[in-house]
């Protein structure tokens, strides 16, 4: 069943085509890889389709169209993402990052902090509870009571994750995972994909790292020019002479 729909999608940034035209279609519970080389419209792509950038073209997830919400709308939604450089919120501890993050919390309307005083707050025992687990899950559990601008770059990677996980997503769009991490961390995110995906979750993945994202992927979608090279499975975009010529040039 397909959870994600993306048809000719294009943006411009002044003369310079970022996407031109880019279709891709993903699956329930697979994992699709994009990878090309830099500057081949990768992050604008999920840009678009996380809503953080407007261009042309349709996109659906679930059924709906999303192209023209905003991307707190496409979040509620139950489609999240990552950046490639984590937005920790650097002035509060691990565990309020994750508590911010559910949707619908009754404490955000303030008649409801004196009008359902019990029930914000067994809501909030509830998120807390929550937010605890994916800590423990993510194995970050300790670092709960830290500032989030206190972490390293590996934990800080980690904990977008979990606070992505907090929001109960459909599909998670991650953005570099394995980007500036060491093999163990790497192979730990690797754990967490692989488990996430077991459980129902989607997962659309950017990674330059060809070694990793070839072994936990289902599809990958290569991306030159700004435009979708070709798709298949990791074995067929190991031995594409297309995406070879791509990564090494027209003698590759």
């Amino acid at each position: 069943m397909e959870i994600l729909s993306v048809k000719n999608v294009k943006k411009h940034f002044g003369g310079v085509k970022a996407v031109d035209g880019c279709s891709i279609r993903i699956e329930t519970g697979t994992v699709m890889g994009l990878i090309g080389p830099n500057g081949a419209g990768k992050t604008t792509l999920f840009n678009l389709i996380s809503g953080f950038e407007k261009g042309s073209g349709e996109i659906t997830f679930k059924g709906m169209r999303t192209d023209k919400l905003p991307p707190f709308k496409i979040a509620r939604c139950g489609m999240v993402r990552t950046f490639q450089i984590p937005r920790a919120l650097s002035k509060m501890t691990v565990l309020e990052n994750l508590l911010l993050a559910p949707k619908a919390q009754h404490g955000e309307r303030i008649w409801n902090v004196w009008l359902r005083r019990k029930s914000v707050q067994m809501q909030e025992n509830t998120i807390k509870e929550k937010s605890r687990e994916i800590l423990e899950f993510f194995e970050i559990s300790h670092l709960e009571d830290e500032y989030a601008g206190a972490l390293s770059g590996g934990q800080k990677k980690l904990l977008e994750m979990a606070r992505a996980i907090a929001i109960d997503p459909s599909l998670m769009m991650l953005d570099e995972p394995f980007a500036g991490v060491n093999p163990t961390l790497a192979r730990k995110i690797t754990g967490y994909i692989d488990e996430l995906r077991e459980g129902g979750m989607t997962f659309f993945i950017i990674e330059h790292d060809i070694p990793a994202i070839t072994k936990i992927s289902d599809k990958i979608t290569v991306m030159s020019e700004g435009k979708v090279l070709t798709e298949g499975t990791p074995d067929e975009i190991r031995s594409n002479p297309d995406v070879l010529n791509v990564y090494l040039g027209g003698e590759g």
